[in-house]
Formats: C-alpha cells, structure tokens, sequence
C-alpha cells in the first residue's frame, strides 16, 4: 500500500464512507477531510454509540490518529463547536489533536438563510439549505471571510460589512425577508472563534511532516462523485470538486495525490434532492429499500430517493477517479430480495450510449436481472462464506467496472466488514 489512501464517495453520496473512514483510520496516523462543508454527514457506530459527523474527520474516535480539516472545506464556526462540544463531552479531549487549516473560507448564518430563501423559490435545485453553495459562491468571488481574518479585527470589520451590505440588499429587497445585523454576526464570529481557535494552524506543514516520517494519511471525501461540481449532473450537484484529483488543492498538500484510491459504493442507488436518477424506482422494491436501509439523511433528516445499483454511473465514476479498488456497503440490506436488478446499460429511442449527466434525464435504464440470496449476510465473516448468488452479485460488479472489491461492508456495526 502506498502512503496514502484517498476514500472517495462513487454515486450522489451517502454510500456509507463514515463506517468505511472509521474502519481504515485505525491503520493509518492521520485523517483529513479536503472538500465539501457541514452538509456532510457521516455516520458510525463506535461502542453501539452511534454519531453523526459533518465536518470533523471520522478518524477522530482512536488515539492515535491526527485529525485534519484543509482548506477546501468550507467551515462553519457554529457547526464545528457544536461538533467539538458533543465529541469532547463523550471523553475524548481534541486538542492537539485536530488542526484546521486558516485558510479555510467561513460559512455564516447569512448564507444559510440566502439557501433557504433560494430553495423556496420555484428553482429549487434541492440543496440542505445550509449555505454551502453561497459561501462557495463568496470564496470564487472573493467576498469570503477567511479563518485567518479573524485574527486582525480591523480587516475583518472591513470585509464583513462588505459582505452584509452585498447579502442584506438581497434579503431586503429581493426576498422581502429581515436583513442581518452587522454587530449580531460579528460578536457571534469572535465568541465562536475564541471556542475554537486553539484547532486552526498551517495542516501543510503537518501533513508533510507526516508523510516524510514514512507514515500513512487517510483523506475522507464528502459527498460523491456524481455531485461534483464540475462532472456531476448539473446543476444538481454540490460547489465542490469532490473527486479524488482535488485532494491535492483541498488538503493543501500536492503530495497527497501519490495515493491509492478506494471508491465506495451501495449496493443499491440514492439520491436526495432534486435532479435525474435513471434507476429510481417508484414501487413497493424502492420502498423496502428505503426502509431496510433506513435511507434518511443523516444532515438534513430527508427521505432519499432509492434505486436499483447503476453500473454504468460507477463505471464513468471509476474512470474519474482512476479507482484502485471498491468498497460495496449495505450488501446485507438485499438479504431478503429473491431477484435483484443492476443497470448495465443505457438506451435513448433504443440506441445504446455512454454517461453522459446532460443526457440522463433521456435515458431509459436496461437490466441484468440477478437470483437473490434469501438469507441474513450478518454471520459471515469472510468472502467464501458469502452465498454463491451474492458472489456472483458482486463478481458482475468487479468483471463490469475492471475494478477489484477489496472490502463488502454486511451490516451497521463498524466490525461487520468482509475482506478479499
């Protein structure tokens, strides 16, 4: 294994990269997340405890492990405190043990609200309402407040009144809704920050200590390929790069794109907001999906869409990703379907064609129907164990996208893991 392993989500997210992150960060001496915001959510299960990160690395539950947030996560104070409180009230101390980057742009409350007045709009796109995409929107525009900027107060007063005045014309006289006080969101962002400053410093340095001392770097993406700003199904995606060729800008160490790649992936398709889904099913399969898998957002609480896995998508996103191998989650919520489908290919009037996101509300998916197991996954422990039907399931998967299963996930708990 090299020294790195990039981790990276290979549908719309949610594929389950919490539990996988968790799992490898126990081999290796840092996590560090690169992109995306609090609009991630990852779930483990750590001591039957379960928890719900957003921005801190799921590395964070072993000591051993240094946890990292680089400059290309967009970071709300607000958020990253409650986080921190929650962790440290379970026991486990951060400090000197997670370091954030003072470059990261800050997410406000303004550009919370400015996403919730967008989505109400007839246009909505389906965001978590957060404000990921508008603080995105500051940092290409030059308007972000930066982490660092915290530290002078003179230069901060100076942005972040530029930045109301730009924001509360909007709110006023567009959206016809309260604009924001100046002084409100500048006492909330010293007392927020005054919380929270021991965790910011130079993550470059850090990360290429480590990485020269011959030791291993786990980076976490948020997300998924298929919402990647640029090569995602716009414009229903996030304001993010979230494939694995931005770790280098993201984490702020061009050393880390020297990695292995592992992609992970359901066994089985979600999506949550709007935008196309060739294989959504709309029956009584999608539903019990649906409620086997407890397909819930773990940021924002909404139902995902559900349907049957997409080989053609994860082809196109194994070729995006340059994917080493694949890690295949809730196999196990399959268990009691006596046929399961996957897409192998798509048709538009009949001709078949390649992924293309600008042609995929055309598509009419074409399946290769598979015989199910008929049987609880949750007792074996390793790849032989497996059924022959669910084998040849995941053998389909391996031969279709020229990419090796190293890892089946077969259930919640964090030890319900087969390897090959």
């Amino acid at each position: 294994m090299k020294n790195s392993l990039i981790l990276v989500g290979t549908q719309w997210g949610d594929e389950g990269k919490g539990k996988i992150v968790d799992y490898f960060s126990e081999k290796f001496s840092a996590v560090c997340r690169f992109q995306g915001g609090h609009n991630a959510g990852h779930t483990i299960y750590n001591d039957e405890k379960k928890f719900v990160l957003h921005l801190i690395p799921s590395g964070i539950f072993y000591d051993h492990v240094s946890c990292f947030i680089g400059q290309g996560v967009i970071l709300s104070l607000d958020s990253l405190l409650e986080e921190v409180e929650t962790i440290e009230s379970k026991g486990i101390n951060l400090e000197g043990k997670l370091r954030i980057s003072r470059y990261c742009s800050l997410l406000l409350p303004i550009h919370a609200k400015i996403d919730q007045l967008r989505e109400d709009n007839k246009n909505k796109i389906g965001t978590t309402r957060r404000g990921i995409g508008p603080a995105y929107e500051d940092k290409t525009a030059r308007r972000s407040i930066k982490a660092f900027d915290l530290e002078d107060d003179s230069l901060l007063e100076d942005k972040l009144k530029n930045l109301l005045d730009y924001y509360n014309f909007q709110i006023e006289n567009i959206h016809r809704a309260e604009k924001f006080s100046y002084q409100e969101v500048f006492d909330n962002l010293k007392e927020t920050y005054s919380k929270t400053s021991k965790f910011f410093g130079d993550v470059t340095d850090s990360l290429e200590e480590i990485y020269e001392k011959g030791n291993h770097i786990l980076y976490e993406g948020a997300q998924g390929t298929l919402l990647d700003v640029d090569y995602g199904t716009y414009p229903y995606v996030t304001s993010s790069n979230t494939l694995a060729t931005s770790v280098g800008v993201g984490s702020g160490f061009p050393k880390s794109i020297y990695a292995d790649v592992l992609g992970v992936v359901k066994a089985y398709t979600t999506r949550v907001g709007e935008g196309p889904f060739p294989t959504e099913l709309h029956d009584e399969n999608g539903e019990k999906i649906a409620k086997i898998g407890n397909e819930f957002g773990a940021t924002t609480g909404r139902p995902r869409r559900c349907g049957w896995l997409d080989l053609v998508a994860l082809k196109y996103s194994a070729k995006l990703n340059n994917l080493t191998s694949l890690c295949v989650t809730k196999l196990d919520v399959l268990d009691s379907f006596s046929e399961i489908k996957v897409c192998d290919e798509y048709e538009i009037d009949n001709e078949v064609v390649q992924y293309k996101s600008r042609q995929l509300h055309k598509v009419k998916p074409k399946y290769k129907i598979f015989k199910g197991w008929e049987q609880s996954l949750g007792q074996c422990q390793n790849y032989s164990e497996l059924p022959k039907e669910a084998r040849e399931f995941l053998e389909f998967i391996e031969d279709y996208t020229k990419v090796k299963i190293s890892l089946i996930s077969n259930g919640p708990q964090r030890n319900d893991l087969i390897h090959r």
